[in-house]
């Protein structure tokens, strides 16, 4: 009489890997065939006094892609970082602290609300401090401003 033996159960914490790993490169991906992006990385100056705005600019550099007559943004994403414990509110807005913005919940911010708009911006991300907790002042914040953007044309 030959022994019965469960066979084992394959292991899924590779192909649930695998599969989160497919997720987020799919989520990197050009928001639709044809675009291009630039990207930009700058920190804040120190913010000092609670509820007051500090206002960052991003834009395309030198390097960067240039929008071509008739480009317009496909997708944005933004992020931020900062140490310590205080509370930070930020907003990401197109070419001024008054709007159109988009309000960060959490590090970062994938969005369509500037579908549409010029993708040279420059788009903002405007920090305030609302409660130090225990980060005394000046706290920095370093960001990064992603756009996509149709290519409209020759560049």
């Amino acid at each position: 009489m030959r022994a019965c033996h469960n066979r084992r159960m394959p292991d899924l914490s590779f192909t649930r890997l695998l599969c989160a790993g497919l997720v987020c490169w799919a989520a990197s991906l050009p928001a639709s065939a044809g675009d291009v992006a630039w990207t930009a990385n700058r920190t804040s100056t120190g913010l000092h006094a609670l509820r007051t705005d500090v206002v960052v600019s991003y834009a395309p550099t030198a390097a960067d892609p240039r929008p071509g007559p008739g480009a317009r943004v496909t997708r944005v994403h933004a992020a931020r970082r900062y140490a310590g414990d205080a509370r930070v509110a930020t907003r990401l807005c197109w070419r001024s602290a008054d709007g159109p913005c988009v309000e960060l919940r959490g590090t970062q911010l994938d969005t369509h609300a500037f579908d549409g708009l010029a993708p040279e911006g420059p788009f903002l991300l405007v920090h305030r401090a609302l409660n130090w907790v225990n980060t005394p002042p000046p706290l920095f914040i370093p960001g990064s401003v992603t756009v996509w953007f149709s290519s409209g044309g020759p560049r």
